[in-house]
């Protein structure tokens, strides 16, 4: 699951509006370069992402420090440096962390720091989504591709920003019916993993009310926090790669 941005138009759009109020003008394979630069991000962005659902921890180091320590093109709108700096140290903060809430916390952030960016600079971002899973099949495997969606669009309203992306994420997220018995047979376990199932919900109810990015991050990362936890304990969960 995905979110497509139309990243050539947009950043074409931004780049040339920034250079040429400050008298200058694009070329077009700086403009390009842009452009392949920020699917980069989205990329590396992803993979950490993924790899805090997954409950692995190694797998963000990589894509984190990449985050981190690459050089940006050289000719970036000054307008954007705030936000890359922002980015780099939750990045850093990420490769450098030692348990996967930490990660997740980095990774939330780093979502709300890439929104906060489109916001100030007039991005329009498009999201691409699958299919909603189906709400009336109770099996295991569709419960969790309900997680999942939730994951993914909530993410996207972190990120475009988007009201309506994250409602979706939290509506159906209050909506998934699973249970300890659902997931493992170890009774060990099954009490931990039961409370990791109710505030997953709760978090749901929570983010439905949320407004503003910075409690929404805080809920956002919280819940990758959650899947992290429950795939580590039950050895579930999707791979990272």
């Amino acid at each position: 699951m995905t979110v497509v941005f139309r990243l050539t138009a947009l950043v074409c759009a931004l780049v040339l509006a920034s250079l040429v109020s400050a008298g200058q003008h694009a070329e077009e394979d700086a403009v390009s370069d842009f452009a392949e630069h920020m699917h980069g991000h989205l990329d590396e962005v992803g993979a950490m992402k993924a790899a805090v659902i997954a409950g692995d921890l190694d797998g963000v180091i990589e894509p984190a420090t990449w985050l981190a320590t690459h050089d940006e093109p050289s000719g970036m709108p000054e307008a954007w440096q705030p936000y890359i700096e922002e980015m780099r140290l939750y990045a850093a903060r990420a490769a450098n962390a030692q348990d996967l809430v930490t990660a997740a916390s980095a990774v939330s952030e780093i979502g709300r720091s890439c929104g906060g960016c489109h916001q100030a600079m007039g991005f329009k971002v498009a999201f691409g989504m699958d299919e909603r899973p189906p709400s009336d099949v109770q099996n295991l495997r569709t419960q969790m591709q309900r997680h999942l969606w939730a994951a993914d669009r909530m993410w996207d309203g972190l990120i475009g920003p988007s009201d309506g992306a994250w409602r979706r994420g939290t509506d159906i997220l209050t909506e998934v019916q699973l249970t300890a018995g659902d997931i493992t047979e170890d009774p060990g376990k099954k009490g931990q993993v039961s409370a990791l199932v109710v505030r997953a919900r709760s978090l749901g109810e929570q983010g439905s009310l949320a407004t503003s990015s910075e409690l929404r991050s805080g809920l956002y990362g919280e819940f990758l926090s959650l899947c992290a936890s429950c795939h580590s304990l039950t050895g579930g969960g999707p791979a990272s790669r």
